[in-house]
């Protein structure tokens, strides 16, 4: 069938092009081979099937690489199937019209769709998270990301990889391309990129075509949902509509006004003492006892169980919004006792921190503290070098400045938990201002990859656990003896100080172990294939957190010396309460929330109350208010 292009006529046949290079006989076996209209055919037929093959691979990876799995999903969420289908042949039409030479375009997208589909697969498998299109921003700290990947890649994946790389070949051999025409195709793709602009350029529009296809920018809340119910493509391509953060419903000063007004700032006591805060969020840090059916040929918490009965101590389970990893979300949670419960849920809530706003940090800072930050990595990671001085930090201290502090030594290539306590101690001491001290560890992250025989300490024996599972948990127990031995050093410390010092010691999330969070599956601790119940998921997002002084001390928020939960953004505000510093009047809110829910985030899953819903409402208002709206709550 003739197209008239420009006043030409060009036959269908002229959209193919295999003619041969300059200095190619036409005579010879690769010349005979590419002019066969057939095969080129055949290429030219199989064109719109490569993408899909893409998506194929991709989807594949996001169901842990389980074709049962990914067959379910289509069979219970066929539009947003569809819409994945979609999606993929707009973007490889839009390459391929741009590029125009097939085998360019297909190289460039099947290896994007395979990076993507690794990834994605490699992050679900390690901390539960997937691949976001805030990860992208993240390209420059390669080398510290893949510092992290671990676990096993599905055999099927890498013949995958073969098909992709034999069908762009394939391209690559009849050297299939569109028509030559520059302004025909670039014109073509740029009404392509106009209309779906155009379809998705304001909220109204961009949820008007994802409900076409049962889907939702609301989706993005939970992304373990979103994966599961849109695939990988259809739920990154929402995350990317989401990406603008909108206002709550009924955002205005008049809301932020109501929400505070019923509650007042409270002034520092006057006869409090004035105490140095040492806070360290220790990597991964739990207790794997609870594990069902595992034994240790060595106590690796007896330090914890120690300060557990001091009667100068404070415990219980702090809730977190992270499992295997995301350190970042419980972080800024704790810091500035807001949530990211209501933001797309991004690797790190940092890159949209660009002012100052009120946070725990700052109250300290507000109060003549000094304010220091520590941790022994690179500084950039999560934009916290940017971040920290807008939460009200004085000096961040990474794995440079911390090498200059102490001599530094090392576990598992990460520096250990011991020089993370000698920089802490000679921080504090070297101050004579009161100190807000915030350290991070990193000994114990993860891959908990197999050690030397020399390097393990204490034997782990389950009967239940893979090899593999029990491998990872032999690692971690070793880092977790050394954070336990960190957590005794500084409750030493803390006793011979003539200042009173408080500690809030920690952990940030559950440690991953093994693939996919095989380990407690096979143990029977919880049900890892996704299916969990509110009790499980209360199990996944808690971690143990001790608070200890050198003088006795009020209990805040915790009405008991053990057995306390609370939620993250909540446990600074407790330690205010403890130590008589002034509370600000979203302080009091908070405090509010935990006498009528002790714990709450939206990945437990728990039912509120009616007049409970008002608390986290009031959270995402004052959120979005100071990270992203007016600042009226500031």
């Amino acid at each position: 069938m003739p197209i008239l292009c420009k006043g030409v006529v060009i036959s269908m046949p002229d959209l193919l092009m295999p003619a041969a290079p300059a200095g190619e006989a036409v005579s010879s076996p690769l010349a005979r081979i590419r002019g066969t209209r057939v095969l080129i055919g055949l290429g030219w037929l199989s064109t719109p099937f490569f993408p899909l093959f893409c998506l194929f691979v991709m989807d594949y990876m996001n169901f842990g690489g389980h074709l049962t799995v990914q067959f379910t999903f289509w069979e219970r969420h066929p539009r947003s199937a569809l819409f994945e289908v979609v999606v993929v042949l707009l973007l490889f039409a839009v390459l391929t019209l741009i590029l125009r030479r097939l085998w360019i375009s297909g190289l460039i997208f099947g290896l994007l769709s395979l990076i993507a589909a690794y990834v994605n697969y490699t992050k679900a498998a390690l901390n539960g998270d997937h691949l976001y299109p805030q990860d992208l921003a993240m390209v420059t700290q390669a080398k510290e990301l893949t510092s992290f990947i671990s676990g096993d890649t599905p055999v099927w994946f890498w013949l995958g990889v073969a098909a992709v790389l034999l069908w762009v070949g394939w391209f690559w051999l009849f050297r299939i391309a569109l028509l030559r025409p520059f302004f025909w195709r670039w014109s073509t793709a740029a009404l392509i990129i106009l209309a779906v602009y155009l379809s998705v350029n304001t909220t109204t529009k961009t949820e008007r075509v994802l409900n076409r296809f049962g889907m939702s920018t609301i989706d993005s809340a939970l992304q373990s949902s979103n994966y599961a119910a849109n695939g990988f493509v259809g739920a990154f391509t929402i995350n990317v509509l989401s990406m603008q953060v909108q206002p709550p419903a009924g955002y205005s000063q008049d809301t932020i006004q109501s929400i505070l007004e019923p509650y007042q700032a409270v002034a520092a006591d006057p006869d409090a003492q004035v105490f140095d805060v040492v806070v360290v969020l220790s990597e991964s840090f739990f207790d794997p006892r609870i594990l069902p059916g595992v034994s240790f040929s060595e106590n690796p918490l007896d330090n914890y169980d120690r300060l557990l009965d001091d009667p100068n101590s404070y415990s219980g389970l702090i809730y977190t919004t992270a499992l295997g990893g995301g350190t970042v979300r419980p972080e800024f949670a704790l810091l500035t006792g807001l949530t990211t419960d209501y933001m797309p849920d991004v690797t790190t809530p940092y890159w949209y921190v660009d002012h100052a706003f009120p946070t725990y940090v700052s109250n300290y800072k507000d109060a003549g503290y000094t304010t220091l930050a520590v941790h022994p990595y690179d500084k950039k990671f999560y934009a916290r070098n940017t971040a920290y001085p807008l939460l009200g930090f004085d000096e961040f201290y990474g794995q440079e400045e911390v090498a200059e502090l102490v001599e530094p030594t090392y576990k598992r290539s990460y520096i250990s938990d011991d020089t993370t306590f000698q920089a802490i101690r000679t921080l504090v001491d070297s101050q004579e201002d009161p100190v807000f001290l915030f350290a991070i560890t990193m000994e114990n992250h993860q891959p908990f990859n197999a050690l030397d025989a020399e390097d393990i300490h204490i034997q782990v024996d389950c009967p239940a656990m893979s090899e593999a599972s029990l491998t990872a948990l032999t690692t971690y127990t070793q880092g977790l003896y050394d954070a336990d031995q960190m957590l005794g050093s500084l409750a030493d410390w803390i006793d011979i100080r003539e200042k009173p010092t408080v500690l809030l010691f920690f952990g940030d999330h559950l440690p991953t172990l093994g693939s996919n969070f095989s380990a407690y599956d096979e143990t029977g601790f919880v049900d890892a294939s996704g299916n969990q119940t509110t009790e499980d998921r209360q199990l996944l997002y808690s971690t143990p957190f001790i608070i200890y002084s050198n003088r006795e001390l009020e209990g805040g928020l915790l009405e008991e010396h053990t057995g306390n939960q609370i939620s993250d953004y909540n446990l600074l505000n407790s330690l205010a309460r403890s130590t008589g510093m002034a509370r600000t009047p979203y302080m009091e809110l908070l405090a509010d929330f935990y006498q009528n829910v002790p714990f709450y985030n939206n990945r437990l899953l728990l039912p509120l109350s009616q007049e409970d819903t008002f608390f986290p409402q009031a959270m995402e208002q004052i959120t979005y208010d100071r990270v992203l709206g007016e600042g009226w709550s500031n």
